[in-house]
């Protein structure tokens, strides 16, 4: 008999846990991811048309329970306004090998008012760990926005900074990726 009272109350909790996590979507279509940098002859901004995304979290009290998260999307995704960079792009991001960009999270944590995001980036075929701060714009019981920016070099990627005409135009190696992710429950 008490053998069948603890499988009864192992299985209980295991139900929910389960159940209390919160898995959650990403709504592309109101979201905003772009890469902006310079070159030398202007600045320039490519945003990304279409990404996934999903969070799991322990509840949506607060930003901090995220669990586990994940934003990806295809090289060819990333558009400018010329089709030469995009183009130039592409091969710098060695499209036909490495055809994604994802970033995984590691850890989220507060530090005082500020909220920072430990982020597994992949590109190119190189894994980099960065960390971010971000604002948390709106948490509610069914989505989640944040909002934020990082620096990065595309050499430590091993991405050599595209050029064009015989190196005449080039860009710089730094570049700043800024978001705006909402996530909504699924």
């Amino acid at each position: 008999m008490k053998l069948y009272f603890f499988i009864g109350l192992f299985i209980s909790v295991i139900n929910f846990t389960v159940n209390a996590q919160v898995g959650l979507v990403l709504k592309s279509n109101e979201s905003i991811l772009s890469v902006d940098g310079t070159s030398t002859i202007h600045d320039w901004e490519m945003v990304v048309e279409n990404m996934k995304g999903n969070l799991l979290m322990a509840s949506m009290d607060k930003i901090e329970s995220i669990q586990e998260g994940e934003i990806s999307f295809q090289v060819t995704s990333l558009k400018s306004n010329h089709s030469l960079m995009n183009k130039k792009t592409y091969s710098a991001l060695k499209k036909d090998k490495y055809p994604i960009i994802k970033g995984k999270i590691i850890k989220i944590y507060s530090v005082g008012e500020i909220y920072k995001v430990e982020l597994e980036l992949s590109i190119a075929g190189i894994t980099r760990n960065i960390t971010s701060n971000f604002k948390n714009t709106k948490i509610n019981s069914n989505q989640i926005k944040v909002k934020g920016n990082f620096a990065l070099k595309l050499t430590d990627f091993d991405i050599e900074p595209p050029e064009a005409i015989m190196g005449t135009i080039k860009a710089g190696q730094d570049v700043t990726i800024k978001y705006s992710l909402l996530f909504e429950k699924n």
